[in-house]
């Protein structure tokens, strides 16, 4: 695990330990509000369950009010539907409650004397000063870039902190999350310009990438654009079904088998330069042959019964098919296996 999220997890753990677990959580009581730099590295290290995240979120609340493309950005991370209720009843929570009087019991009899507990783990945690200008300070250079999925983009991404009145803060820890990219190194201390830098790796959906920089209580984020890869692999189907090996045609039919082209984490790329050829045309022709920039069509007339194998070609690359036609028609559908 990080060192950041493991430094946050325990400083909410030992928070939690200080309000009480089975209290009804609330904005106050002891707890310290969430940040959505904090539910982000929550929800991508996997350390609480998504009960046991719910039930977090109940009790600190939010340093921030969730806009719709936060709980996007939540469901896209992993958020279940018990979160996002619990943010969404967090949002509505305008004010800490107050605590309901209740007549004082009597008091319980003495308990009978008990071993002295094990000492309570001491979680040491470096207390930031937060000077920093929310203001004043930003993202600088690196942001906007474009690139293609999986890959480090060309610009190192620099975040420069100030406090209010315009002074470099150097020395101060800067935490960054990214959405759909991964940051490197992850924590970092600004310089003597008050600047940190660090890469960026996109991450593998095509789209756009966020990353979050945090300095206590200031949060800013910048956008990337991604763009799919080279393409890795043709995808060729008849109808609805995925052709990985062997198609069988009736010899009464005429079949057009679509094919695609996807980058090597699925992502669909542009189909260039689709061809087609069988190795023995008295069993198979092929009729047509229509490219497209996203799906071309492989148009196929089987002549008479037989066996012969089928090269479907686009994109630098080949997708062999075996090609079967049985000696007789049969009504009904065509038969893609």
């Amino acid at each position: 695990m990080p060192q950041a999220l493991t430094v946050l997890v325990a400083t909410l753990l030992a928070l939690q330990g200080q309000s009480g677990v089975g209290g009804a959580g609330g904005v106050g009581g002891g707890t310290t509000s969430l940040r959505k730099s904090d539910l982000v590295r929550l929800l991508s290290g996997a350390t609480m369950t998504p009960v046991e995240l719910a039930q977090l979120v109940r009790r600190n609340c939010l340093t921030f009010h969730p806009t719709d493309r936060d709980r996007n950005d939540f469901r896209l991370l992993g958020a279940d539907p018990s979160l996002l209720v619990a943010i969404d009843e967090c949002a509505r929570r305008g004010a800490p409650r107050r605590a309901t009087s209740r007549p004082a019991s009597p008091p319980p009899p003495p308990p009978p004397p008990a071993p002295p507990p094990a000492p309570a783990p001491v979680f040491q945690v470096q207390r930031i000063i937060v000077r920093v200008s929310a203001e004043r300070s930003s993202f600088v250079s690196g942001g906007g870039q474009r690139g293609s999925v999986g890959t480090q983009l060309p610009r190192a991404l620099v975040f420069e902190a100030r406090d209010s009145a315009g002074t470099p803060l150097s020395g101060e820890a800067v935490t960054f999350t990214g959405i759909n990219a991964s940051i490197h190194p992850a924590v970092i201390a600004t310089d003597a310009a008050g600047q940190a830098r660090v890469g960026v790796t996109l991450g593998e959906r095509v789209g756009s990438a966020t990353v979050i920089a945090a300095m206590g209580v200031v949060e800013k984020q910048v956008a990337f654009n991604v763009a799919a890869g080279p393409a890795a692999q043709l995808i060729v189907m008849c109808g609805t079904a995925g052709l990985t090996g062997h198609v069988a045609i009736r010899p009464d039919s005429v079949v057009a088998l679509r094919v695609s082209a996807q980058d090597g984490f699925a992502n669909p790329t542009p189909l260039l330069g689709l061809r087609a050829a069988v190795a023995d045309a008295r069993i198979v022709r092929v009729l047509a042959v229509a490219p497209d920039s996203a799906v071309g069509t492989v148009t196929l007339k089987p002549d008479q019964p037989g066996t012969t194998s089928l090269a479907v070609i686009a994109n630098g690359m080949r997708q062999y098919l075996t090609v079967t036609v049985p000696p007789r028609a049969a009504p009904g559908n065509i038969d893609c296996r």
